[in-house]
């Protein structure tokens, strides 16, 4: 019985990691670097052929931006849209934003590099889905926004940022009704 339960949990977990994987976009190698866990170690997890240790987990955990407990419990359930980046923790179109591109394009580029200025009390969407794969990844330097992707919001101060997949219908506002926001946005699409 008891080896029965070992394995549904080392199989839960290991889709757990593949799925958390995948939807940040990072490959074997990009989470072993992350986490210090050979990519082999990390491909027998994901296979179901070796359960990790707890400090394995807590690793993995960590580089995926979710909690331990959420590779173990949550193996079935969806990847996280938004995942936030907290001040201090380590590691266009027409709207009322006025924004400039920092970077030129080069051609067959996926990646955009935009500065936005956001007007106290303005929402900037609901901007259309992008293609499957897509991921903005966000950085507040001045003032507060708030981020909707999907069905999940995250609330951002100036020194956080964010990487959100966008292949759904998303908004950025900001809530302040006296301040201005700054935020440099990267696009980046696969």
């Amino acid at each position: 019985m008891l080896s029965t339960l070992e394995d549904e949990i080392g199989l839960r977990t290991g889709r757990a990691v593949k799925q958390q994987r995948e939807a940040l976009g990072f490959s074997l190698r990009t989470l072993a670097t992350h986490s210090g866990i050979s990519s082999s170690m990390i491909s027998d997890i994901e296979r179901g052929t070796k359960s990790p240790t707890v400090i394995t987990l807590v690793r993995l955990a960590q580089a995926l931006g979710v909690t331990a407990a959420a590779l173990v419990d949550e193996g079935a359930g969806p990847a996280p849209r938004i995942r936030v980046l907290r001040s201090g923790e380590g590691a266009g179109g027409e709207h009322p934003a006025r924004w400039k591109t920092l970077a030129p394009g080069t051609p067959g580029s996926r990646i955009d590099f935009v500065h936005y200025q956001i007007p106290p009390s303005t929402v900037l969407g609901p901007t259309a889905a992008h293609a499957p794969g897509t991921v903005e990844h966000m950085h507040v330097a001045a003032g507060t926004v708030r981020v909707t992707v999907g069905d999940e919001t995250a609330e951002l101060a100036a020194g956080d940022s964010c990487s959100c997949r966008t292949d759904v219908t998303h908004i950025i506002e900001n809530p302040d009704p006296a301040a201005e926001a700054l935020i440099y946005l990267i696009v980046e699409r696969r």
